[in-house]
């Protein structure tokens, strides 16, 4: 949910004229358009993020004008709404981010296949909506089985890890609606 209040603002602004059905194979294409040295930035951006609990997700200058860049040229490329515009721009926002997370949860201790895997055991209708506060607990307490790992700074790495799998789940289907 933090990621698509960071980067929304941005995003707004990527409605072309007229839209049609956005394809739902080409939720990839703001990704792919990013260049290398806004992938580094995001990367670096969300690893100084996770490194920061507590406080809300911040991304640079570069990030959010690479990400406004790359998403206005997708959606006038293919004609998508600014529904689907906006999606795929949380989308490649969670892509990006989410291998930098993997390598930070993995260096507190956690085991992210573990917890990928537990994410996925949610129902289909709780993957692909915002996570409420209570799921994201569960899966926290679920994750936590050390006694010594139970602090308030691996609950908040973990919500923000469970939220980059989370975006990646509702972006597709905001995306397709």
């Amino acid at each position: 949910m933090r990621l698509v209040l960071a980067t929304a603002f941005v995003l707004a602004f990527a409605t072309p004229a007229l839209a049609a059905p956005a394809d739902p194979a080409s939720i990839g294409c703001v990704g792919q358009k990013l260049d290398v040295a806004v992938k580094a930035q995001l990367g670096a951006d969300v690893e100084r993020n996770l490194a920061m609990p507590g406080q809300r997700p911040k991304y640079s200058p570069a990030v959010t004008r690479g990400l406004n860049d790359a998403t206005t040229a997708c959606a006038n490329e293919r004609g998508w709404s600014g529904a689907a515009a906006t999606a795929s721009g949380v989308y490649a926002l969670a892509e990006v981010g989410l291998p930098v997370a993997r390598r930070v949860v993995q260096a507190k201790g956690f085991d992210p296949a573990a917890l990928d895997r537990q994410f996925a055991a949610l129902p289909d209708e709780v993957r692909r909506k915002p996570l409420m506060p209570k799921a994201t607990q569960d899966l926290i307490r679920a994750a936590v089985t050390d006694e010594a790992q139970q602090t308030r700074a691996n609950a908040e790495l973990l919500a923000q890890y469970f939220a980059f799998l989370n975006t990646l789940e509702y972006a597709v289907a905001d995306f397709s609606r």
